[in-house]
C-alpha cells in the first residue's frame, strides 16, 4: 500500500515539472528573439534606409544638375557680367517663368524654394564662375562651376574641366542599433563629432543545477571602431574652420589686383573729321564787257505836295512846278475904289523819275576755272578711357580633409558554459542563457 501511493506521487510531480518547464521555455521564446532574428531584423532597416537615401541623393543631384545645364544654355554673352567682380543672378522662379527649365520637385514631390535656389554668375580677371545653389526642404547644396574661354573649348565659352565641387551642408546622423533582450547596444556615426562607443557591460551567466535540462550561453565579442580622413579639398578662399572631425591647412599666397580706374582723354581715330573746301576740277572761256556805254532817259516824275496859294492871275504848270485850280473869289475895296480876283491853287513840286541804260562798248574773252566740292579728313575726335592701377595684396586659401568614422561591430555566439576557446578569444559573457532538454 505505501508503496503504490510513493509511486502515484513521482509521476505527478514528473507531469507537473515537465508543464513548468514547457511553459518556461515558450515565455523565453516568446520575450527574447533569437540572435538570427535580431541581425535579419537590423540588416533589413540598414539596407532600406540606404537604398533610400541613394535614391534622394540621386533625385537631389540631377535637378541640381539640370539647374546647370538650363543655365549654362540661357546665359549667353550679352547676359554675362562685363566688369571683373560685377554679378548676374536668376533664381528658380525666374528660370520656371522663362521657361528655360521644366519643373520639378524634391524627394517627396513637393516643389523646390523659388527664391533660395538660384544660379549667379561671378566675372573674374580671366573667367566666370558659377555658383548653382539648390534648397529643397531642409537640403541645401550647391555647385561651383568655373567656365572661360579655354583651348579645348568647341563654342566661345565652356566648362572648365575638373574644376565642378560639390559642397554639401546638410548633417546626418546614421544609428546602427543591435538590441538584445536585456540591453541595446548602439554605434553612432556623427558627421559633428569623433565618438565611436559601444556601450555593454558583461554579465556572468548563473549555471543551472537542475540535472534534467542542461543550458546554452550567449558570448559576445566587441570590435572597436575605425576612424579614416577624406583626401584634401582643393585650395578655396572660403573660410573653413577646424572641427573635431576636420582638419584644415591655410597658406597666404600675394597676388596683384585691380585697385582702381584712372581716366582720361584719348585720340579716338573712330571719330573722324570732315571737311567740305572747293578745288578746280575745269576750265571755261567766258567773254565779258570791259567798257559800256552810259545813257539816261526820263520815265516819269514824282510829286511832293507843298501846299495851297493865292494869285491874283492865272498859273501854268512848269516841268518842275505843278498848280491844281482849287477855286477864285472876287474881291471889292470902296476906299480906294479897287477890286480884282483870287485864284487859289493847290501846289505840287515835281521831281523827275530818270532810268539808266547801259550798253557795251568793248568785250573781252578770258579763261575761268571751274570749282568743285571735296570731302577731306581733317582731324579725329576723342574719347574718354579707364585705366586699371593695382596693388598687391595677400589672399588666405583654405584646404580640409573630414574624418570618416566607422561604426564598432559585435559577435554573438551561443555556447556551453565556461567555453576556453571563445574567453580565450576576447569573447565574454551576455548575461543570457536558454534551455535545452537533456537527453
Amino acid at each position: 500500500m505505501y508503496t503504490e501511493t510513493r509511486n502515484n506521487f513521482s509521476i505527478r510531480d514528473l507531469v507537473l515539472q515537465f508543464l513548468f518547464v514547457a511553459l518556461f521555455i515558450f515565455i523565453l521564446i516568446w520575450l527574447f528573439p533569437m540572435k538570427s532574428d535580431l541581425k535579419d531584423a537590423v540588416a533589413s532597416a540598414n539596407n532600406s534606409n540606404t537604398d533610400l537615401s541613394v535614391i534622394y541623393d540621386k533625385i537631389f543631384n540631377e535637378n541640381i544638375l539640370a539647374m546647370k545645364e538650363s543655365a549654362q544654355s540661357y546665359f549667353t554673352t550679352s547676359r554675362l557680367p562685363q566688369k571683373v567682380g560685377d554679378k548676374v543672378k536668376i533664381t528658380l522662379g525666374d528660370m520656371l517663368d522663362k521657361k528655360i527649365i521644366l519643373p520639378f520637385g524634391d524627394k517627396d514631390g513637393k516643389q523646390c524654394d523659388l527664391d533660395e535656389s538660384y544660379v549667379e554668375i561671378t566675372k573674374k580677371d580671366d573667367e566666370f564662375v558659377m555658383k548653382v545653389n539648390l534648397k529643397c526642404g531642409e537640403e541645401e547644396n550647391y555647385l561651383i562651376v568655373y567656365m572661360g574661354c579655354y583651348d579645348y573649348c568647341k563654342e566661345t565659352l565652356c566648362e572648365k574641366k575638373t574644376s565642378v565641387a560639390k559642397i554639401y551642408s546638410a548633417k546626418t546622423k546614421k544609428i546602427v542599433a543591435i538590441k538584445k533582450p536585456n540591453k541595446t547596444t548602439i554605434v553612432i556615426n556623427n558627421t559633428n563629432t569623433n565618438t565611436n562607443t559601444v556601450i555593454v557591460t558583461p554579465q556572468q551567466p548563473v549555471v543551472p543545477t537542475n540535472p534534467t535540462y542542461s543550458y546554452l550561453y550567449e558570448y559576445q565579442k566587441i570590435s572597436d571602431g575605425s576612424s579614416n580622413f577624406t583626401s584634401w579639398s582643393d585650395w578655396s578662399t572660403t573660410p573653413v574652420t577646424p572641427t573635431d572631425t576636420r582638419e584644415v591647412n591655410t597658406k597666404t599666397e600675394t597676388e596683384t589686383v585691380i585697385a582702381g580706374y584712372n581716366t582720361k582723354e584719348i585720340v579716338d581715330k573712330t571719330k573722324k573729321i570732315f571737311e567740305v573746301i572747293q578745288v578746280p576740277i575745269g576750265y571755261k572761256n567766258v567773254t565779258s564787257c570791259i567798257l559800256y556805254n552810259v545813257s539816261s532817259t526820263i520815265t516819269g516824275y514824282s510829286e511832293s505836295y507843298i501846299g495851297m496859294q493865292k494869285f491874283s492871275s492865272l498859273q501854268n504848270s512848269t516841268a518842275t512846278i505843278r498848280y491844281e485850280l482849287v477855286g477864285t473869289y472876287n474881291w471889292y475895296c470902296e476906299g480906294t475904289c479897287t477890286a480884282g480876283k483870287t485864284f487859289v491853287y493847290r501846289v505840287y513840286q515835281k521831281t523827275p523819275i530818270t532810268s539808266t541804260g547801259y550798253s557795251c562798248a568793248r568785250y573781252s574773252t578770258i579763261t575761268t576755272v571751274i570749282l568743285g566740292n571735296q570731302t577731306i579728313l581733317t582731324g579725329y575726335g576723342t574719347s574718354t578711357v579707364s585705366e586699371p592701377y593695382y596693388r598687391d595684396v595677400n589672399t588666405t586659401y583654405y584646404s580640409y580633409r573630414t574624418r570618416i568614422t566607422a561604426p564598432g561591430t559585435i559577435d554573438l555566439k551561443w555556447s556551453t558554459y565556461n567555453d576556453t576557446s571563445l574567453l580565450n578569444s576576447g569573447y565574454n559573457y551576455t548575461g543570457n542563457s536558454k534551455m535545452i532538454q537533456t537527453k
